[in-house]
């Protein structure tokens, strides 16, 4: 993202020194950084923990926080001007609206009823995490910032605890915030137009994850092992950052977090080890309000009319004439703001607003309750308790046993109430084919349910959530929680969960089919069953499952019709021939594969078996003219770009770093049935692709073993987004070689890498 950069005055930096110093109390962390730049912060108390972790973040990607933390506050306009599409003028609207009202200082003060206020141990992390910040720029000087995006930008402030947690409550908005930032009422001109749809993907293109618990049936020692193996953005808010925090007697817990946060999301303890994936659960739904016919800005509910409650929002743009104020008026609900998009307009008869399942500020405490787990069932308890959780987790313990869990806020609609409480076309489709509920907003009956045992109002108690513990495996890979474990499959859940007994992704069939196959030792990776070793070569085995599936039935088929009609396919069909049938860095012919599958290629003649769930869909329809045709394509693709059909993955799929230079990435698409899932930008003529947009990120191997855990990882777009740092590419050329760094778990491993220490002290 394009940002711009203006010079720091004088009197801000003062402002922002005094500001910031007069705030701070005492804090005092050590921090030690390893190979990679991998931060390791000890600390007496959470405070100072924070205080090294902020101050480690800010080395590492100040400027993403100083964007971040810009655009929570509601400010890009004003620094950026009003964005392509008008998307800053979108982004400050909502976040000013969210600011307006006041809740979020309200909860910190516990003045919410039935809200909750977070412990003082995270409020003390997050104060020492902008306290840590803050000392980054106060000792390097916002005009001396290493990093040219922000380099002595004018939206460089002192920050605060607030910006902290208004950081942490956005990220739980829904992504339908261009329809709150642009819904009005009829007549009322658009200030800028909607950005799409208000129904949003549960699992965005090219994102997901991979999990896998395995247990003490499967492992060679009988103990836990786990892979954790999100597939998130290369660049942008959601990128991970490396973390090791260490409080001496009280915690020892490693691995990386989001960005812009102190805490860690997938990591291990001395006991436990878990990661996420992203859930097919809807953790949002719609109501379909009936308009008072007097007033469109009001609303039926149990045959009163209710107004609306309206919100002046103004913000700043920045424009070539200089700063220009912009007032909208948004209008909130008793069930959450309103919301338009083209498949749900506001009419003079109906509008609809979004509520979100609650989360609240739950989801610091939730994992520092996790960190302190012994096993998997406190940690499930742990979520269980606070429900802040929005994805799946995957667990496994030092004892071997391994749990899955979609444990967190899930609105409380049963199958039943969705479809009685449905009351247009527009709700009925949104029901039947996305799942998400779009209840009548007329009628109280067609409000949440509640349960008291839940962890706040509108959703269901955890009890009643798809959850299992096992001595073999979990495992999950995006498809819903029913085929975790194809011994015992989960079922009896409404749709709001997700699917049971349909299809699975190839992606999911191939990681059950590499579980079978390791436990078996069948797969040519030695003796069976897991350990640390075994579970790194089973990802980066870069098998293709789509591929041993249709390959050799696809080059029959190019054959006949390279020796027929289309002899200009001889070339490609070769290049397929020859092909390993993985997506290593010196596989030749993947990439026409890809291209084949992205087109529609990948059509099976033997229908889905509920039966055969692992083994099914299968066999490549060759008949179906579709199969030719995207293979035709594909090569003639490929010849208009001048990719040759013998190309390397090497050669053709890249990443970009500072000087030029271009790093091999090996892995490929989850769609054709790939583990180690790399989801790259379009091709280029002559070079391929070139940019990474989504894939393997964080990549964490844990084995727990007599002697304690041992856990290797890497993060395969480096631990800092500055160019010119010396950690901003050497992960990324670590992982293009199949490479693993050691997490150093204990401080004795960590005082033997260390690579440089310092003593961070507070005034």
């Amino acid at each position: 993202m394009r940002l711009g950069t203006w010079a720091l005055s004088v009197a801000a930096s003062l402002a922002f020194t005094t500001a910031a110093t007069a705030r701070e109390p005492s804090y005092r962390a050590e921090l030690v950084r390893t190979a990679y730049g991998a931060p390791h912060v000890t600390a007496a108390d959470y405070g100072g923990l924070g205080y090294g972790a902020g101050y480690a973040a800010a080395q590492d990607n100040f400027c993403d926080f100083a964007e971040r933390t810009m655009t929570v506050s509601g400010e890009r306009s004003r620094y950026l001007g009003a964005g392509e599409r008008d998307a800053n003028i979108v982004s400050d609207l909502y976040h000013q609206r969210l600011i307006r009202t006041g809740r979020l200082e309200a909860k910190l003060a516990g003045e919410v009823p039935g809200g909750f206020k977070p412990s003082a141990d995270a409020r003390a992390l997050g104060r020492g995490f902008i306290a840590g910040i803050n000392r980054y720029v106060r000792d390097t000087g916002a005009a001396n910032l290493p990093d040219a995006r922000c380099k002595g930008a004018a939206w460089i402030r002192a920050y605060t605890e607030t910006d902290y947690w208004r950081a942490i409550v956005a990220g739980q908005q829904p992504t339908m915030m261009a329809g709150v930032a642009t819904a009005a009422p009829p007549g009322v001109a658009d200030i800028v137009a909607p950005h799409g749809p208000a129904e949003r993907s549960p699992v965005p293109e090219g994102q997901g994850s991979n999990a896998y618990a395995l247990g003490r049936e499967v492992t060679k020692t009988g103990r836990g092992v786990l892979l954790g193996n999100p597939h998130y953005p290369w660049d942008g808010i959601n990128r991970f950052t490396r973390m090791h925090l260490i409080i001496p007697g009280k915690l020892n817990i490693v691995g990386a977090g989001l960005q812009n946060s102190p805490t860690i999301g997938i990591g291990h303890n001395q006991w436990v080890a878990w990661t996420h994936t992203v859930s097919t659960a809807r953790r949002f739904g719609l109501f379909e309000l009936k308009l008072d016919p007097k007033d469109p800005t009001a609303y039926i509910h149990d045959g009163k009319s209710v107004p609306m409650e309206k919100t002046a929002v103004t913000i700043q743009v920045k424009t070539s004439a200089g700063l220009e104020p912009l007032t909208r008026t948004l209008y909130d609900t008793r069930f959450g703001p309103v919301v338009e998009a083209p498949t749900n307009p506001w009419t003079a008869e109906r509008a609809f607003a979004v509520r979100d399942a609650p989360v609240d500020l739950r989801s610091v405490d939730q994992y520092l309750t996790m960190y302190q787990a012994r096993n998997v069932r406190q940690l499930a308890a742990a979520l269980s308790r606070f429900q802040a959780a929005g994805f799946n987790t995957t667990a496994v313990d030092a004892g071997g046993e391994a749990f899955y869990g979609d444990i967190g806020p899930l609105p409380f609609v049963t199958d039943a109430k969705a479809e009685a409480c449905s009351v247009s076309d527009v709700a009925r489709t949104a029901w039947k084919t996305t799942r998400v509920p779009v209840l009548d907003g007329s009628r109280s009956a067609c409000e949440w349910d509640s349960d008291p045992r839940a962890a706040t109002a509108g959703i269901y108690p955890a009890s009643a959530l798809p959850q299992i513990f096992r001595n073999d495996y979990a495992s999950n890979s995006n498809d819903s929680y029913w085929l975790t474990n194809t011994k015992q499959p989960l079922a009896g859940f409404g749709r709001i969960f997700g699917e049971e007994a349909t299809a699975r992704s190839l992606r999911t069939r191939l990681s059950l089919k590499q579980i079978e196959d390791r436990v078996a030792g069948t797969d040519g990776l030695g003796a069976p069953k897991f350990d640390l070793a075994g579970v790194q070569a089973v990802l980066f085995g870069n098998r293709n499952l789509g591929a041993e599936m249709a390959r050799d039935p696809l080059v029959a088929l190019c054959r006949r019709a390279a020796a027929g009609p289309q002899p200009d396919l001889a070339e490609a069909c070769d290049a397929l021939a020859a092909w390993d049938l993985k997506v290593n860095l010196d596989s030749r012919g993947a990439h026409i594969f890809r291209l084949f599958a992205d087109k529609g290629g990948l059509a099976f003649k033997v229908p889905f078996d509920p039966s055969d769930p692992v083994n099914t869909p299968n066999t490549l329809d060759v008949e179906n003219p579709k199969v030719l045709a995207a293979l035709l394509d594909s090569v003639k693709q490929l010849r208009t770009l001048k990719i040759p059909m013998n190309a390397t993955l090497a050669q053709v799929q890249t990443e970009p770093r500072a000087g030029g230079e271009r790093i091999p990435i090996h892995g490929g698409p989850g769609p054709e049935g790939i583990f180690n899932v790399i989801t790259p930008v379009e091709l280029k003529p002559e070079l391929g692709w070139t940019k990474i947009r989504h894939g393997s990120s964080w990549i964490m191997a844990v084995e727990f073993t007599p002697k304690g855990p041992i856990s290797q990882g890497v993060l395969s777009y480096s631990q800092s987004t500055n160019p010119t740092s010396p950690n901003a590419a050497d992960q990324t050329r670590l992982y293009s070689q199949k490479g693993w760094d050691d997490l150093n778990f204990t401080p004795a491993a960590i005082r033997r890498a260390a690579v440089s220490t310092m003593v961070l002290k507070g005034k």
